[in-house]
């Protein structure tokens, strides 16, 4: 995501963009010589030459109208292109790049960062034009009036170009301590939001406001940390602008008082005054602005890069899972520790224990999601050598069933076309047919979020179709039937155990005859 990028977007676009942004200045200089010429004429008193030059100056003047407005709407388009491919290349690492990201650090992304460098840098990239394009041709204009106008330009031009300068580090900082808190408050309305009805039901209000005020806090300061930086570099750009104008103010009246440019020309000063300090305005604040967004744009160009495909390799599955000496600590002091276990292929294993034992945690730790502070967890193969296979294979049913705003078809298939003609079966085998029947669109149903139009139980039928049409040799299940009936869940684990695939379940409250089921018990205590 760079300038090269950018223009690559869309070139043609961007450079009809660019040239428009040359022709606006052009236009407003263009309207000031007309202007300066409506003064000689009315000194001449030539009414009909003043009225057609009245004219010209208003043909002018809409003219500039038309384009600034077609100019930003391009202007826009280009960015939102952009931003839509770097948005669709993050998206794509993070699904392929294999590590844990979380919600809130992609939201920051994908939303804020971009937006941040919107305003900074790409839209900057124009308005560079357009400043540098008015300095030019103000110092066209003014080389054909005098020399001595030229040479004071060039000066204040370049003590302006050096006024960035001051502020670029500070402003570096702000930007990226903006970024960084708002990925602060985006985490923490991620963690306390996500148990408001927790928070509602034991009316624990006052922290959650104490806590999102204080993250919220800390998110204002660093904009308004921003801005003064930003505000403190157009006071000093104002500041030397208005000392600019009216030294060439007096130089201007100088000259027409020895007669080396005509009256009108002072009249108009105030315009090339007001047209030098937007230009100078528009370029030294750019360069600042994109010299501040620097490092979240290597960030964000980082997080849009492509990732090396590999291979497509043979999926080898572990045929013995083994845990050796595995100890997992915890920030606060406490630990879990676990007994040797060996899972083998086509085993059918209920695992249980009290709360608080680490059965979920062993399935993260199986899965490669957490990593034990000591021991290791062993895979090998049916030979009984070691391997490390792919484990986003092994089936995972966590206690919280994830399901997508999609049919029930494409939840169970997760989008899969391959696998639609297996989807009647594998419902009937988890006891979801007369839930389907239920549905007016029935496999076709789709699932709102916002609404729940899906019980507990239904969702957790879906990730066990899931996982039964995909053929996962090894399934772990966290609670997978908690939401279902006991007759049903019964009737569905029938229907999963009598399969080849390897199936460790955690449950709670399991009668005799469930029991009996697998083909035995791993019982955890806590240490």
């Amino acid at each position: 995501m760079n300038l090269k990028a950018f223009i690559k977007t869309n070139p043609i676009r961007f450079w009809l963009t660019a040239i428009g942004w040359i022709i606006i200045p052009a236009l407003s200089i263009t309207n000031t010589y007309v202007v300066q010429e409506e003064t000689n004429i009315l000194l001449s008193r030539n009414w009909t030459k003043f009225i057609l030059i009245d004219v010209l100056a208003f043909l002018i003047m809409l003219v500039d109208y038309g384009v600034s407005a077609l100019v930003d709407y391009q202007q826009q388009a280009q960015v939102q292109d952009l931003n839509d491919q770097v948005r669709d290349k993050i998206v794509k690492r993070y699904y392929y790049d294999g590590k844990k990201h979380t919600v809130a650090q992609m939201q920051n992304r994908l939303t804020n960062d971009l937006q941040m460098l919107n305003n900074n840098y790409f839209i900057n990239v124009f308005l560079l034009i357009y400043g540098v394009s008015t300095i030019v041709f103000v110092l066209i204009y003014l080389i054909l009036l005098s020399w001595q106008l030229l040479l004071a330009i060039c000066l204040m031009v370049a003590i302006s170009l050096l006024l960035p300068k001051l502020t670029e580090k500070p402003l570096q900082k702000a930007t990226e301590l903006i970024s960084d808190s708002n990925q602060k408050y985006l985490d923490t309305l991620n963690d306390w939001l996500s148990g408001l009805d927790q928070l509602q039901q034991f009316l624990a209000g006052a922290k959650l406001f104490s806590v999102i005020e204080k993250t919220s806090k800390k998110l204002e300061d660093a904009n308004v940390k921003q801005t003064a930086y930003i505000k403190l570099l157009n006071a000093v750009n104002g500041i030397v602008s208005a000392a600019f104008g009216l030294a060439l103010f007096v130089l201007a009246g100088w000259l027409v008082k020895n007669h080396q440019i005509p009256i009108g020309a002072l009249l108009v000063v105030g315009n090339f005054r007001y047209y030098l300090n937007g230009g100078i305005d528009t370029l030294t604040n750019g360069l600042g602005a994109m010299k501040g967004s620097k490092k979240l744009l290597a960030e964000v160009d980082k997080s849009a890069s492509d990732i090396p495909m590999q291979a497509e390799k043979d999926v080898v599955m572990p045929n013995v899972i083994k845990t050796k000496d595995l100890v997992l600590k915890f920030p606060n002091g406490e630990k879990l520790t676990y007994p040797d276990l060996e899972i083998k292929q086509g085993e059918k294993i209920l695992l249980t224990g009290d709360s608080g034992t680490g059965k979920s945690t062993l399935f993260k730790l199986i899965l490669g999601e957490l990593k034990p502070s000591a021991g290791k967890v062993v895979y090998e193969d049916k030979a009984g050598k070691k391997i490390n296979p792919d484990l986003s294979k092994i089936g995972y049913l966590p206690q919280d069933p994830v399901v997508f705003p999609a049919s029930i078809e494409e939840n169970i298939t997760m989008f899969n076309e391959k696998l639609n003609g297996k989807v009647k079966q594998v419902i009937n085998e988890v006891n979801f047919t007369d839930d389907i029947a239920k549905f007016t669109e029935g496999l076709d149903e789709k699932i709102n979020l916002d609404k729940l139009n899906i019980s507990g139980g239904q969702r957790q039928k879906i990730v066990l179709a899931r996982a039964k049409v995909h053929n996962s040799d090894i399934i772990l299940i966290d609670e997978g039937t908690s939401a279902i009936d006991q007759k049903a869940t019964m009737s569905i684990l029938k229907n999963l155990l009598k399969s080849k695939t390897t199936i460790v379940f955690i449950a709670h409250n399991f009668n005799e005859g469930m029991h009996q089921l697998f083909d035995r018990e791993i019982h955890l205590v806590k240490e």
